[in-house]
């Protein structure tokens, strides 16, 4: 799975026109430099990729994690959850508060003229991928994938080397393993999204709003309070649990921030996207008010 669940799939391989050689008479495996495949997403990072880190030529704020559990198209277009987490680089834009929208474009597409800006030290899954010809990256896409703690122990190493302070992400003194532990405890996929849960009820609820008020073109508020007619106890339980996840979610970024000194650039690799931007898999959106976050349910 390469790419973020509102992102378009990989083109298959179309045998019929490309043989080793393409209708127009190139080779079929020749790079046209059209930059689509740039366009529809970072690649994901093997452990081959791991020597980038440590050379310099990767850091983790070019990354973002897509965690377990959160859905992702596979190379066939498919919405499934991942069964572990997937480092890859990261999009241009990533739009924290939203799941749509934005440019995910590659971070290094230059796009005035789609050149690559790292080619010379591009990752695996770049240097497999022949947009006519797919084999070699269907091959590859699922093999030795890097979790984030391999992408820190890598960038640590590298930081040595070449002689660098050690900070934030490469600081040693960091029990990198154990946060994200923490993190995932209470604001995980697998706590959230299985049946009879949190998301479940969420889905159900926003789809049940849906049906109450069709034609809607605005957002509705899905309180779950006790008190709106709507609600039910699954209701009101899983709009709470949801909104409690976020609101940690929220804070335990700041306190990594503060105490670890990471950039805000880090995060999206640390801890992945917030639970804000992916709310979408549940059928909701988050937006905030004075009060703080509150849930609603977007127009079908």
């Amino acid at each position: 799975m390469h790419n973020e669940h509102d992102m378009p799939a990989l083109a298959p391989r179309d045998d019929a026109s490309h043989g080793p050689y393409g209708t127009d008479g190139t080779d079929g495996t020749d790079c046209r430099g059209c930059g689509t495949c740039c366009r529809k997403g970072g690649p994901a990072l093997h452990a081959q990729d791991l020597e980038l880190f440590r050379a310099g030529h990767l850091a983790p704020e070019h990354c973002l994690t897509l965690r377990a559990g959160e859905l992702a198209r596979d190379l066939d277009g498919e919405l499934r959850p991942l069964e572990r987490e997937l480092v890859k680089l990261r999009p241009r834009q990533i739009l924290r508060q939203s799941a749509r929208g934005g440019d995910w474009s590659c971070l290094f597409l230059n796009q005035a003229d789609n050149r690559c800006s790292i080619y010379a030290h591009r990752p695996a899954e770049c240097r497999a991928l022949l947009c006519r010809d797919t084999w070699a990256i269907r091959t590859l896409h699922a093999v030795d994938r890097v979790t984030r703690l391999d992408v820190l122990a890598a960038w640590a190493e590298g930081v040595v080397e070449r002689a660098g302070v050690p900070g934030g992400c490469a600081d040693p003194g960091v029990p990198w393993a154990d946060i994200l532990a923490a993190h995932e405890e209470r604001c995980g996929y697998g706590v959230l999204a299985p049946v009879g849960t949190v998301g479940a009820g969420l889905r159900r609820a926003a789809d049940e709003l849906r049906a109450r008020t069709p034609g809607m073109v605005h957002p509705v508020p899905l309180s779950g309070e006790p008190g709106d007619p709507a609600a039910t106890d699954e209701s009101a339980h899983a709009v709470e649990a949801f909104l409690e996840a976020v609101r940690f979610d929220f804070a335990f970024r700041s306190i990594v921030r503060e105490r670890a000194g990471v950039a805000m650039e880090e995060l999206d690799f640390l801890l992945g996207r917030t639970l804000a931007a992916t709310a979408v898999m549940y059928g909701v959106a988050v937006r905030m008010i004075s009060d703080g976050p509150e849930l609603v349910v977007l127009p079908g």
